[in-house]
């Protein structure tokens, strides 16, 4: 519980929570969850964008752990700005690539959807089929 207070008691609005799971090969993804101030959390899982309580923040701490904290370095008119961007998503649905926690965070925090794990793993799976056609046309010349 200690982590927990600690974790809870460094965040400014509109930081970021950066998770991975605990174990698995879920390990290999970053998890986003961000922080509005207050004490009041805001995610993209379980489907949409939904606001995330205390009791479900510290289910989420059972299975992943906190890696790290992404701060925003925004003013005072930026951090209501990036508030009103959180809450315009409030149910958008879930898209493993097209609207992930990753692109909800960076939708918050940068005032852009993206997301760097989609566009590696599209890039990483491009250069895989690639290396297949080559073997694969090799035995052909």
């Amino acid at each position: 519980m200690t982590n927990y207070l600690q974790l809870i008691n460094g965040l400014q609005p509109i930081d970021v929570i950066v998770a991975k799971k605990k174990s698995g090969l879920g390990r290999i993804l970053d998890h986003y969850i961000v922080h509005l101030g207050n004490g009041v959390f805001i995610g993209n899982l379980k489907g949409s964008v939904k606001q995330v309580f205390h009791s479900e923040l510290l289910e989420l701490l059972q299975e992943y752990e906190p890696v790290k904290i992404r701060r925003f370095n925004g003013n005072h008119f930026q951090v209501q700005h990036a508030i009103i961007r959180a809450r315009q998503k409030l149910g958008h649905k879930y898209s493993f690539l097209g609207f992930n926690c990753e692109h909800f965070a960076n939708w918050v925090q940068y005032g852009k959807e993206s997301s760097n794990q989609v566009k590696n793993g599209l890039w990483i799976a491009a250069g895989l089929v690639t290396i297949k056609l080559i073997a694969s046309n090799d035995g052909e010349r």
